[in-house]
């Protein structure tokens, strides 16, 4: 049963138990705060940003600049985004950029690495549906 299961698939889809926690709560539960729901799911959006942008750090010696920049972008729009948020930036702003910063994170990680790769099947089960839903819940959770 364990050889036809890609646990890093599987572990992947857990990442969006907080988004459905998270937009039960806001829906059906009303136990947390919306202002304490909103900032942990910002925050916790940035995790997922940062994280896709740091797998994409290649450590071996002397790699192309263009990935080493790549891989940092997540984390400067990370800190930004946090930056905004301290200011009381409106939350639906600040979901609006990290939508866009998804979307825009997606379409460079086929152009710059799945676009020449033979198997894209990570791309098309794991990092465009998991984006989407993402984006979905983000949209959600911001009406």
């Amino acid at each position: 049963m364990s050889k036809n299961i890609n646990f890093q698939f599987l572990i992947s889809y857990f990442g969006l138990i907080p988004y459905v926690l998270t937009f039960l709560d806001k829906y059906y539960f009303l136990i947390v705060k919306e202002e304490d729901l909103i900032n942990f799911i910002t925050y916790y959006s940035l995790i997922i940003i940062v994280f896709i942008g740091s797998i994409n750090w290649n450590l071996k010696n002397n790699p192309p600049t263009h990935l080493v920049i790549y891989g940092f972008l997540p984390s400067l729009f990370a800190v930004i985004i946090i930056i905004l948020n301290l200011l009381n930036i409106d939350f639906l702003i600040i979901f609006i950029i990290i939508i866009l910063l998804l979307l825009t994170q997606l379409f460079f990680d086929y152009i710059i690495l799945f676009a020449n790769e033979t198997n894209k099947k990570a791309f098309y089960y794991l990092r465009f549906p998991l984006t989407a839903l993402i984006i979905i819940f983000l949209f959600f959770i911001s009406l």
